[in-house]
């Protein structure tokens, strides 16, 4: 079992220190899956005489006349039986999200319900188990929904190459923003575009390009000849990219994204033959495109302030384009307030006797959307927490 951090050692051209808008370096990856340390955890807590309790599915909380104290749960098994588990000292709820939830999700953060979640859990009925069965459980006896707004993660992780800072332009050909972001402004651009679609445009000397940009989430720092160079165990397009996908069939190689019935990507010889493919005015990309690359040459981006370093001209065809359009939502972040030892708050902000919200279930911890200048701050506060609330019932 071994740990990859995927943009690391950082590339020396990329000069992160000086980004203006720091994001975490992407993920780490455990290899070669998360399994071995789930197992492991798993026997640790059958060792301290911990009881798993598969295939049975929590329905109710039981609350009687919704005063009191939870004094357990209701729950069900494959075959449909019900039965009651008492609780002698507290129920923990720890049902993660509700981003599969679409009633849920037009309800709490209706300008995200059109976003497609693609949390791959399911349960042994082949149920998805991100629908908010926690939230709902908790306020079907008296417990406070945070008031938000929630947090939905819906961060684009670009086209071919990312979300590296090549022009993007909308769907008329003109440039809108400064292009060296993050994911989460990029998406949130997107959002707020013209058909919420862009077009990320490079040239030839892409791959002569992208050791100089960001390492942040999503971008692609380094160029290899074949797939076979890229690790075994790359997420998605992260870090590496190569003309062919590589051989473990999770990072798709470039020409996947150009070439073949079913490629969004746009390729072309002229800018005017782009346009063409693209369906916007030649015209205007081919302005839109003199102007970017007289600021690479002035070596000053007047219009939006990018990175000198990271402004390449438009020179050298072939000439590429490809249709940045809404992504995907990884989690919804709105949960069951809580006091600081995690007690379950009822609407009048008075704890519920017995009853405790953890992880994604738990209220308090982000708004709006989840930010990106550290690494690891929702799987490490969840991992925290979780240690803490276990103290917490353990002194019951």
């Amino acid at each position: 079992m071994s740990v990859r951090k995927m943009h690391w050692p950082h590339p020396d051209t990329a000069n992160v220190a000086d980004d203006y808008y720091p994001i975490f370096d992407d993920c780490q990856i455990c290899l070669p899956d998360n399994g071995p340390y789930i197992e492991a955890m798993v026997k640790i807590c059958e060792d301290a005489g911990v009881t798993f309790m598969y295939s049975t599915f929590a329905r109710q909380l039981v609350r009687p006349d919704n005063t009191g104290r939870v004094e357990g749960v209701i729950v069900e098994d494959m075959d449909g039986n019900y039965k009651r588990i008492n609780a002698s000292k507290a129920v923990l709820l720890a049902t993660g999200d509700y981003a599969s939830n679409l009633e849920m999700m037009e309800h709490y953060v209706p300008w995200a319900a059109r976003f497609m979640s693609i949390f791959p859990n399911t349960d042994a009925k082949g149920e998805m188990t991100n629908t908010g069965d926690g939230q709902q459980m908790g306020m079907w006896i008296g417990a406070k929904m945070e008031d938000g707004p929630h947090a939905p993660m819906t961060h684009h992780l670009g086209g071919p190459l990312g979300v590296d800072a090549f022009l993007l332009t909308d769907v008329y050909g003109n440039r809108i923003m400064n292009e060296d972001v993050g994911g989460q402004p990029l998406q949130n651009q997107i959002s707020r575009a013209p058909k919420k679609q862009v077009w990320q445009i490079f040239d030839s000397k892409w791959t002569e390009q992208i050791g100089y940009m960001d390492t942040g989430h999503g971008n692609v720092n380094w160029y290899v000849e074949s797939g076979s160079e890229v690790p075994n165990g790359s997420y998605g397009k992260n870090a590496y990219i190569s003309l062919e996908n590589n051989e473990d069939g999770n990072t798709p190689g470039f020409t996947s994204y150009f070439e073949g019935a079913n490629a969004l990507g746009k390729t072309a010889d002229s800018i005017a033959e782009l346009a063409e493919q693209m369906g916007v005015d030649a015209a205007t990309l081919q302005a839109t495109i003199d102007r970017y690359n007289e600021l690479a040459a002035k070596g000053h981006d007047d219009d939006f302030g990018k990175r000198a370093d990271r402004l390449f001209p438009i020179e050298e065809g072939p000439f590429y384009a490809y249709p940045l359009t809404d992504t995907v939502i990884l989690v919804n972040m709105g949960g069951l307030e809580t006091d600081v030892d995690f007690n379950v708050l009822d609407t009048e902000d008075e704890p519920i006797e017995g009853l405790y919200a953890v992880g994604n279930t738990q209220g308090g911890r982000f708004l709006v959307d989840y930010p990106l200048p550290a690494p690891g701050i929702s799987h490490g506060m969840a991992i925290t927490h979780g240690m803490l609330v276990g103290r917490v019932l353990a002194g019951l």
